[in-house]
């Protein structure tokens, strides 16, 4: 009985999670995405009783870890430079499209600014949701390669828009691949924070590349 209540501790929270995140292929990414955050959240608050360290939440192995996989970390980083670099002149109609016409309003040069603490928080949250709890959860029943890549495809699932298959194709590979480099990095560190700066690294990178390519 204890077994079997102890998998379903772990296969329900599973369920909704993988439900929440699909449900933001049909709502809009930011309310799919801000409910499966959201859950995740409140479960780890609630499992664990406000105990940081069962959620791997260790600042002072931050300093250690960086120098240990530092270039683990910086791998995302690259991968940003590269995806949008790639896109504008192998897909330049899309790119001009998506760009241009949504994101550039939002690039102003006193907004960008504004969007660091953003990205932040942002990235936290995610990593918190994905790594802090799902990957976690996989981890207890199947292999931690396959949690990473399974965790790595809900997150592009939940980041799924409205553009042509050729776009998402490709958009969803390049983010598909940073999530299973994070998903290293926390199996390898079990250091939420050091998932967290890689991810925001990689989002600033690519907020300023665009912002460098539209108005210069």
């Amino acid at each position: 009985m204890k077994n079997r209540n102890e998998l379903l501790k772990t296969y329900i929270p599973i369920a909704i999670f993988g439900f929440l995140c699909l449900t933001s292929v049909g709502l809009t990414n930011v309310v799919g995405l801000s409910l499966t955050i959201l859950f995740s959240i409140l479960y780890l608050v609630i499992e664990n009783k406000s105990k940081m360290e069962d959620i791997r939440f260790i600042p002072k192995n931050i300093l250690a870890d960086i120098k240990k996989y530092w270039w683990l970390i910086l791998i995302p980083v690259v991968s940003s430079i590269v995806s949008i670099s790639l896109f504008k002149f192998v897909l330049p109609e899309v790119y001009s499209y998506l760009y241009a016409s949504d994101t550039k309003p939002m690039l102003s040069f006193g907004k960008l600014f504004l969007q660091i603490p953003q990205l932040l928080i942002l990235a936290f949250a995610e990593e918190i949701a994905f790594r802090g709890f799902f990957q976690t959860k996989l981890c207890n029943i199947t292999k931690p390669i396959w949690a990473i890549i399974i965790t790595s495809l809900f997150f592009a699932i939940v980041n799924f828009s409205a553009v042509p298959i050729s776009s998402l194709i490709y958009i969803s590979f390049f983010i598909f691949i940073d999530n299973i480099i994070y998903g290293v990095i926390y199996q390898r560190t079990k250091n939420i924070y050091l998932c967290t700066i890689s991810h925001f690294l990689a989002n600033i990178i690519e907020t300023f590349i665009l912002f460098f390519y539209l108005f210069y």
